[in-house]
């Protein structure tokens, strides 16, 4: 049973950063995004679901995917794949296309941040009074059942796990 309100705790976004931050997460992280196609937003999402003890099945999975393709298809993708080229063409030794890649990575973590609140408001509504919850029973749970949908291997999950602590 959660302990708190989604209101009651950070919201995605602030929680997605603190994680990221933690040793090591960065790296596997991308690493999973750039081997796996993982979508590192909801990797988060998966995380943020259960320390609110919300437990993601396929349908939820489904729609909530639904909910951000076609966001993160035509701006936060698109954006990283600019910001990625940009410094394979060019480097990083020109300070004003530095600037220009800078800019352009802003962007894309607010749109990152606006992909974030389509599913944090998603998962409001599965808190809503009358809705049939269904709670975790093991940690890690809600990030398995993604990336095992992407084919992960279970060692690099194990690992992933490992670096957030769980």
């Amino acid at each position: 049973m959660p302990t708190a309100s989604l209101d009651d705790r950070s919201n995605l976004w602030d929680f997605s950063l603190r994680q990221y931050a933690r040793a090591g997460v960065a790296d596997a992280c991308l690493r999973l995004q750039d081997e796996h196609g993982v979508n590192v937003n909801v990797l988060f999402w998966c995380l943020w679901l259960e320390q609110r003890g919300l437990t993601l099945d396929a349908a939820r999975l489904r729609n909530a995917q639904k909910r951000i393709h076609a966001w993160d298809e035509h701006y936060v993708v698109p954006l990283r794949q600019l910001r990625r080229r940009m410094k394979a063409e060019f480097g990083g030794a020109d300070p004003d296309i530095e600037q220009v890649r800078s800019q352009i990575k802003q962007a894309e973590l607010l749109a990152e941040k606006q992909l974030q609140s389509l599913l944090q408001g998603l998962a409001h509504t599965w808190e809503n009074p009358g809705t049939a919850n269904t709670y975790l029973s093991a940690a890690g749970e809600n990030l398995r059942f993604y990336l095992r949908q992407l084919n992960v291997a279970d060692t690099a999950i194990s690992e992933l796990l490992a670096l957030l602590g769980k």
